[in-house]
């Protein structure tokens, strides 16, 4: 298909782009409207050695573990254990299925000694009290008085929501929709030409009876005229 055809497609068929993007954009919009916000609050743990630490080789020994970032993810493992949940269910004297439900994660930032643990929910408040909570409960575990750790930089209530994304998907409703309308506006021309194809294929056996027809008319006068000649 050249160029220009499928410019007079789809001008042909506008229709049909107008309105599987209306109808594609309309469904998202209805989607967002229907779903619930969902608000992630984050609080950052910096983990370093203790300060109850005097000889030199323990010290080292410590920074050297904090570099090869074995001792932290085990930490960040151990944060969203069933353990850690459950913990936190009792201090909030809330259902495990709740703080399940907030959806705990830690964050292990590259070249650094932080861990950033994140928490997810309709309810901002909640969401940055299980956030601290599990950081507290982090503080809270002993690690042989050989690393310390420290909150610094405490969660806070979100104020704007992380989904749903309406720009985001609006965005996408517009261009699936316009790609479903332009795969559309196609099928009908494909359709048209079938149409058509099979139109040709209906008028054909009229075309061939033509000629017999004819030959038929030709040869009543010849065999009148014969009979007359006799």
């Amino acid at each position: 298909m050249s160029l220009s055809t499928f410019i007079r497609v789809l001008i042909r068929n506008w229709w049909l782009i107008v309105l599987a993007t209306a109808l594609t954009v309309g469904s998202t919009a209805v989607f967002v409207l229907l779903q619930k916000p969902v608000y992630q609050a984050s609080t950052i743990v910096e983990l370093k050695p203790s300060v109850v630490l005097e000889d030199p080789n323990q010290i080292l020994n410590t920074i050297n573990a904090l570099t090869r970032r074995n001792v932290i993810n085990t930490i960040a493992r151990k944060a969203t254990s069933m353990s850690m949940h459950e913990e936190v269910a009792r201090e909030m004297g809330v259902p495990v299925e709740a703080v399940l439900s907030a959806r705990v994660q830690t964050i292990t930032p590259p070249e650094t000694n932080l861990i950033e643990v994140r928490a997810q929910s309709t309810d901002p408040a909640f969401a940055a009290a299980v956030a601290n909570i599990v950081a507290q409960q982090m503080l809270g575990q002993d690690y042989e008085k050989v690393i310390s750790m420290e909150v610094i930089d405490p969660a806070m209530p979100p104020t704007s929501p992380i989904a749903p994304q309406p720009v985001r998907l609006l965005t996408l409703g517009l261009i699936f929709g316009l790609i479903l309308g332009v795969a559309f506006a196609l099928m009908e021309h494909a359709l048209s030409i079938l149409r058509s194809g099979i139109d040709i294929l209906d008028d054909k056996p009229l075309i061939l009876q033509q000629p017999a027809l004819s030959s038929v008319e030709a040869t009543a006068p010849a065999q009148h005229k014969t009979s007359s000649e006799k």
